[in-house]
């Protein structure tokens, strides 16, 4: 046959392209309308349960990545009567919450030349406790700008991007849906909204210096699945890494060797980094134990109750 040649390997690599190609599309065809059907192939069809998809089909796992909230197409949902109490308390949301009524009461809050947000302004916010990870650098010495706490740069970049902040003429301030939010909205309201908008609208990899891998941040309903799934006993992060590579291999040819530090490690620190430091942690979905400090892969992690709370699961 001339072109691509289907494998087991590139089938599941074609279905699972949010816009395959049309050699693509050509190739699945003619292998699965030929005389001798899919067994020529020993692969499965976009139905049949997968074990590297942890008995997810190429189609829900196509759902997942690429419309994770449409209703006909992904097997994961939000559940629509979140209790307000258990998701009130959430890290992300309390400090989004305070990060704009501070504003609120400073605006119009005038910029740096740079467009950064004022040096008293973020020491408040450290004041404030609205920190993350990037808290035990400020425990002896004054914050100088804001780009020095990568939490409180994210704070006023995902606020403007979500439309709760708005910058005008070197001022920043709050915005009607902001102030909605603020006067009117649930607890519940504002983790759904926070929760898409973190995972649809902002960029993982912005700042954090690792490859795009985009596939880290689309992954992410696989992600929450195989936390829920093995998180009830403290697994390490590595547990969780290997997982996610056999569902999906070819993302470390994002990661080539740096140095003595193989790809696989440094793909590893990345998809530690953004999606249970940044991600599962920030919105109170996981806990940490045992060793502590950057790039420790040692370290355990179990889910908290709120995840199974929270997300649920069906069979299309």
């Amino acid at each position: 046959m001339d072109g691509i040649v289907i494998t087991h390997d590139n089938y599941l690599e074609i279905m699972c392209e949010k816009e395959p190609s049309m050699e693509g599309w050509e190739a699945l065809y003619d292998a699965t309308n030929n005389d001798t059907g899919m067994d020529r192939f020993n692969m499965p069809t976009n139905r049949y349960p997968l074990d590297d998809f942890e008995g997810f089909t190429p189609n829900e796992m196509h759902g997942l990545l690429y419309t994770p909230y449409d209703d006909e197409r992904s097997p994961l949902y939000i559940d629509p009567e979140l209790d307000d109490e258990r998701v009130d308390d959430v890290r992300i949301c309390r400090h989004v919450k305070k990060y704009l009524g501070m504003l609120r009461e400073r605006q119009p809050l005038k910029l740096t030349a740079k467009g950064n947000l004022p040096r008293n302004f973020c020491r408040e916010l450290c004041e404030a406790d609205i920190l993350e990870g990037d808290r035990s650098a400020f425990e002896h010495r004054s914050i100088m700008r804001e780009e020095a706490s990568y939490y409180i740069h994210f704070m006023n970049v995902f606020t403007q991007l979500i439309g709760f902040s708005s910058m005008d003429k070197g001022y920043v301030s709050s915005t009607e849906k902001a102030e909605e939010y603020l006067d009117s909205r649930s607890p519940s309201e504002w983790f759904t909204h926070l929760f898409k908008a973190h995972t649809e609208k902002f960029n993982w990899g912005y700042s954090d210096y690792y490859s795009e891998a985009e596939i880290i941040q689309g992954g992410f309903g696989f992600s929450i699945f195989l936390v829920q799934k093995y998180g009830d006993e403290p697994s390490e992060v590595k547990f969780y890494t290997d997982k996610f590579l056999k569902a999906f291999p070819s993302v470390l040819s994002e990661f080539p060797d740096k140095g003595s530090t193989s790809g696989k490690k440094l793909f590893g620190y990345c998809y530690e980094t953004r999606t249970f430091e940044r991600f599962l942690e920030r919105f109170g979905l996981i806990e940490y134990s045992g060793a502590e400090g950057i790039f420790s892969m040692d370290r355990s992690l179990v889910k908290k109750d709120l995840i199974d709370h929270v997300f649920k699961w069906k069979v299309l």
